[in-house]
């Protein structure tokens, strides 16, 4: 696979823009973009729309059933006509089959209530919302990860370990294959959570301008490999094994013996996508983006973060002393990363195996979804454990609860629940090892070359990356509002019930409903962002569905990832949006939600129809998907 004829980028940015004509479409969606409000300004407004269309949804009594596909069922008739029996007298039934040989799916309504709009402004709306704003805030996914990997990431970056290494690999990276670099590694950082929003995008603006090249291109190559590529990787990420566990609740809905996906579902697409991502942003940054930047020029840049990187490749050559301090600071990594492999891989050791770990009163911990059996005497599943009415039963060695062990508290009375298997122990502790990633190999990297001598250094480096992200802090509050807000009144899952149930209206081909399904995610990328709480509000819907129609569980989930990445780099509900935002004011002073999206527009138009191209002739080809992972379920004889 290669890219014919692309241009090398001058690497001379003009301090002056060059007159051009004005008015194209980018240009049009900057200027638009820019009249949106602040962001924490327009989280809060939007917090009012879901609080004013509650209301309305619930004075107008707006109610949504939610609904499970089915096959339509038929009698079957012998090759006379006659209807068939079996031997007790019964009519045998069989799907029935529309004039294109497929089977007729209906969608009928579930054991659950009605969904109906919440309104918060009642009393116990209203309580709600003042005793939850600040769980609002601090219950955000990226919070945690934000705050405790900026510890470290924030000392690396202090002691200069950063500076040293961005200089590096300007003097060891080919200048033409700087961007499909940076595109590919952002495309597989996902397997450390969502920490390449935060380290990835300012070390590649950066290095491009340290190199000469746009700094602004460079960001915008590796938000789009971060963001938009998240769906991509070649390796497994902790999020694969929560997409399996709802791809197989959804898939047992409507047939309980089909195996299990597994985390590895998606594992060859994945590979490929990784890829086809890397050459599609490789094209749009030389081709689209550093053009037009080129252009536009560095006139409004902050100036002193100009200077601070205008840097020739002869002055980025490292001091003995620095390259001391990057060899010692590998060293450090790499014991960081053996030490963790350890305790992963070696049987007994306290990341090795499934489990979930406990809180310090020994509840135990679990962030999986709760599934209840109709029949509380069949038999538990494989993987799977029953609640009991005590308490949890902790290993004393790893203070984690084991596969066969798990107990949690269940109400005198209740009927015995099963929940989903116990989840890989390693991915709980992803954003402690980003924390020693960084902290220790920054430590080391300090004390080589001098630049931690004390304490007050120590602590001073810490405080650091948290000043960075204090705007972020704030806006993210809002944030918390708004996505809270829209969960509790349940819109969320109604309009999605809503949308789903249209699109079972057509009768479409497989590689149409694969476009469509791809399109209605995106669409739903608006107005729910998370990955995992958005697969679990379609999944029950669309996995069974699409079987009947021919399309796997694991085809269904590869289509969700490229709907639900192409958007990332550009819907507003995307939290870290903020921090590329940050960074992109320091290269464009008077930046806004509008220049991000002008500068993400095209990546996202290009990564959708690459990508969603590739997915359609992997579908033709019949290979599977990953290991034991096809594009149709297996077909009953009957």
């Amino acid at each position: 696979m290669s890219l014919p004829n692309l241009p090398n980028p001058e690497p001379l940015i003009p301090a002056e823009p060059v007159q051009a004509p004005k008015g194209g479409l980018l240009d049009l969606i900057e200027r638009i973009g820019n009249k949106f409000p602040e962001p924490a300004i327009l989280f809060a407004m939007l917090t009012a729309a879901v609080i004013i269309g509650a209301a309305i949804a619930s004075a107008a009594n707006w109610r949504v059933q939610p609904v499970r596909s089915q096959s339509v069922m038929v009698q079957a008739v012998d090759s006379s006509g006659a209807p068939k029996v079996d031997e007790a007298g019964k009519a045998v039934m069989v799907p029935k089959l529309n004039d294109k040989g497929k089977p007729v799916v209906a969608l009928v309504p579930t054991n659950d209530p009605e969904l109906r709009a919440r309104s918060l402004l009642t009393g116990e709306g209203l309580y709600w919302f003042l005793s939850s704003m600040v769980r609002n805030f601090t219950g955000l996914p990226a919070l945690g990860l934000i705050f405790v990997s900026m510890l470290g990431i924030g000392l690396a970056e202090k002691f200069g370990l950063f500076g040293a290494l961005m200089r590096a690999l300007a003097l060891a990276t080919p200048k033409k294959y700087l961007t499909p670099m940076v595109i590919f590694i952002g495309a597989n950082s996902s397997v450390a959570s969502d920490a390449g929003y935060i380290i990835l995008p300012p070390l590649a603006a950066a290095l491009y301008l340290a190199i000469g090249r746009h700094p602004i291109a460079g960001l915008a190559a590796a938000f789009a490999g971060v963001a938009g590529g998240f769906g991509a990787g070649c390796f497994p990420t902790a999020g694969d094994g929560f997409l399996a566990g709802v791809a197989t609740n959804a898939a047992h809905i409507l047939n309980s013996a089909y195996p299990d996906v597994t985390p590895t579902h998606n594992f060859y697409f994945k590979i490929g996508s990784a890829i086809v991502v890397t050459f599609a942003g490789w094209y749009v940054t030389d081709r689209i983006v550093e053009p037009r930047l080129k252009r536009l020029g560095l006139r409004d840049a902050n100036q002193s973060e100009v200077s601070a990187g205008a840097s020739t490749l002869e002055d980025l050559r490292l001091k003995p002393i620095e390259k001391k301090g990057l060899v010692y600071a590998l060293i450090a990594n790499i014991a960081v990363v053996a030490v963790f492999a350890a305790m992963v891989l070696i049987p007994g050791w306290p990341l090795s195996g499934t489990g979930v770990p406990v809180l310090a009163d020994e509840r135990a911990l679990t962030t999986t979804q709760i599934v209840v059996q109709e029949n509380a005497n069949d038999p538990v599943p494989p993987g799977g454990v029953v609640l009991y009415e005590d308490k949890p039963k902790v290993d004393p060695k790893t203070n984690a609860v084991n596969d066969d062990g798990l107990r949690v508290l269940q109400a005198p009375g209740t009927k015995a629940k099963i929940v989903e298997r116990p989840g890989d122990r390693w991915s709980q502790a992803i954003v402690p090892l980003i924390f020693f990633c960084f902290l220790i190999p920054g430590m080391a990297y300090g004390m080589v070359t001098g630049t931690l001598r004390s304490q007050k250094d120590f602590i001073e480096a810490l405080y650091h990356g948290i000043r960075s992200i204090v705007p972020v802090l704030a806006i993210m509050f809002f944030l918390g509002q708004f996505v809270n807000c829209f969960s509790y009144t349940g819109l969320d899952r109604m309009l999605a019930f809503t949308g789903g149930s249209l699109l079972v209206q057509f009768d479409l081909p497989v590689p149409v409903l694969i476009v469509a399904f791809v399109l209605l995610v995106i669409a739903g990328d608006f107005a729910m962002s998370g990955m995992l709480s958005k697969f679990g509000v379609l999944a029950p819907i669309f996995i069974p569905m699409f079987m009947m129609v021919g399309m796997s569980p694991e085809l269904t989930t590869a289509a969700y990832r490229i709907g639900d990445s192409v958007v990332n780099i550009i819907t507003p509900l995307n939290s870290y949006l903020l921090i590329i935002l940050a960074v992109l004011c320091k290269y464009k002073k008077d930046a806004g939600l509008g220049s991000l999206m002008s500068l993400m527009l095209p990546y996202s138009v290009i990564f959708f129809l690459t990508w969603t191209g590739f997915l359609l002739i992997w579908y033709y080809t019949g290979a599977d998907l990953g290991p034991d992972a096809p594009l149709h379920p297996p077909v009953s004889a009957t």
